[in-house]
């Protein structure tokens, strides 16, 4: 502890000497360029190191790439001084490393000039060198310095070397970054996934568009939304509107679709006024897709082309990330075609026991009754089923291991915007069931995609009936009628395949995290309130 507090004295009188005088620790870049040279290249790590990693550098006089001189910039990771007037500092910028050689004798200077140039140097500063190429005795790729160093942005705080405490590190997110760069994977991981999805999209000549992320009515799925009101807008009976972040894009594509814009994804946020866990955030990145003319056996197709796509574009990349190459090889299977698993037949025959045919809350409760199942509080047909479907369906996909699996072919109760028709099982039981499937990987889901509904009159009943729920069961999970989406629905919807995806859990599969707040550069909305 006394180390540390003589450390922290030292950079308290470092901040202290630096507030008298900040502009000349923090000059412009253009500044500190031009004082040095105006002949030299400036150039970024990872170019410099392209650049020379393969020459031979024993063909040249000292070791050194005759007659270019550069500039290279970046921040102070370590400082080993050598003798008297001499240090060895790696410098990092764009996630490389290079080693830098500073001596009084390449600089042409006195050892006394060159300690009160460099003696205040501390790790964590940015800095700029000027010099040229050459190697070490022992090979290593060095920029020999042929002037002082400048300082561009000194640090003004210690860094620890570890961070432990997860109060700490959810806290202070910056700072975990500095000291844990193990941290940044899976941000890294999540931006590549997002370009990956994006160019498979484009490549299949998809439209980006952004639908509105406040609006009068959260619309498009069963969630909670957050309210606030617009200052700017009046309606007859209020000075200000109700206005509320959506919960989910899907009614906005929707209309694109009937406006005529057949084939449209989206990737942004959404915000559902919901509980915050290891998986739940109350604001995360969805990617949606629309096309036209498109069935649940295509979207299937589509869903294993995209995540085979994902994965093949992450091994590529994964050569730069070595910490998610393990985890890559676990999900092989993405490159297989994923087993499915139809919603009535598996149910009953994991329970041995048929569904019953009218869906109603009264016969759902006998069925839980005879599979000696607690019945949940909320007791509409929804609700019950979809329970069900999580003690018996999809828990399958907890038997193989990172391999995705289809439950498709879900009751029509299930999917209040999904196109539905009559489907007849064993002994001629006929059920409304939606054409429809969900991806689950380690018992999880991770894209929920439909034939969607496009009769007005048929999803009108649909809504109906959600609000019936909503009154006779209290389930706020139902969702609200949007009448205004009936209305375009009358100018004609074609046939069309929806598909949405959770990208924060995706991105937390090929990271290999299990916290959602891997994922989100300041952690959940917990997290973010304490920065």
């Amino acid at each position: 502890s006394d180390i540390k507090s003589a450390e922290a004295l030292d950079y308290q009188n470092r901040k202290d000497i630096i507030a008298s005088d900040p502009s000349s620790s923090y000059p412009t870049i253009r500044n500190a360029r031009a004082n040095v040279s105006s002949q030299a290249e400036t150039i970024r790590i990872p170019s410099f190191r392209s650049k020379f990693e393969d020459v031979d550098f024993s063909q040249y006089e000292n070791n050194r790439f005759p007659g270019q001189t550069f500039i290279v910039e970046g921040k102070i990771e370590s400082i080993r001084k050598s003798g008297k007037a001499m240090y060895f500092i790696d410098i990092r910028q764009d996630g490389q490393q290079l080693q830098v050689m500073a001596s009084n004798k390449s600089m042409g200077i006195s050892v006394g000039e060159f300690n009160t140039a460099h003696q205040s140097l501390k790790k964590g500063d940015f800095i700029m060198c000027h010099g040229f190429a050459s190697v070490t005795k022992v090979g290593e790729l060095t920029i020999k310095v042929d002037a002082p160093l400048t300082l561009l942005s000194p640090c003004l705080n210690a860094i620890p070397n570890r961070l432990v405490d997860r109060k700490n590190i959810n806290a202070q997110r910056v700072l975990n970054y500095l000291v844990n760069r193990d941290s940044q994977t899976p941000i890294l991981v999540k931006s590549y996934i997002i370009q990956a999805i994006r160019s498979f999209l484009l490549q299949n000549n998809f439209l980006e568009v952004n639908t509105p992320i406040l609006s009068g009515a959260g619309t498009g799925a069963n969630a909670k939304p957050f309210a606030t009101v617009a200052h700017s807008i009046s309606t007859t009976d209020a000075k200000e509107a109700a206005v509320q972040l959506r919960v989910a894009p899907e009614l906005w594509l929707k209309k694109l679709v009937i406006g005529g814009f057949e084939k449209i994804f989206e990737i942004g946020s959404n915000f559902r006024n919901e509980g915050i866990d290891s998986t739940h955030n109350p604001e995360f990145t969805s990617c949606e897709f629309y096309q036209s003319f498109t069935s649940l056996p295509e979207l299937m197709q589509m869903t294993e082309n995209m995540f085979k796509y994902i994965h093949e574009d992450l091994i590529v990349r994964a050569a730069k990330l070595q910490s998610i190459t393990s985890n890559l090889d676990a999900l092989d299977s993405f490159t297989r075609p994923f087993p499915k698993y139809e919603f009535v037949p598996t149910l009953e025959s994991k329970t041995g026991i048929p569904l019953p045919q009218e869906l109603t809350s009264s016969n759902m409760i006998e069925y839980y009754q005879k599979l000696n199942l607690p019945v949940p509080d909320n007791k509409s047909p929804a609700n019950l089923l979809d329970n069900i479907s999580g003690i018996y369906l999809e828990s399958i996909s907890n038997e193989f291991e990172n391999v995705p699996v289809f439950i498709y072919n879900q009751p029509a109760v299930l999917s209040p915007l999904a196109k539905s028709a009559d489907v007849t099982y064993d002994g001629g039981r006929t059920y409304d069931i939606s054409l429809r499937f969900e991806l689950f990987i380690n018992g999880k889901e991770y894209v929920n995609a439909y034939e969607e509904e496009n009769s007005p009159f048929d999803q009108l009943a649909k809504f109906k009936l959600q609000q019936e729920a909503r009154d006779e069961f209290k389930d706020e999970e139902m969702l609200i009628p949007d009448l205004e989406y009936i209305k375009a629905m009358e100018y004609g919807l074609p046939p069309t395949g929806g598909w949405g995806c959770g990208i924060d859990r995706l991105a937390m599969l090929f990271a290999g995290v299990d916290r959602i707040d891997s994922v989100l550069p300041f952690g959940n909305l917990r997290d973010v309130k304490k920065q």
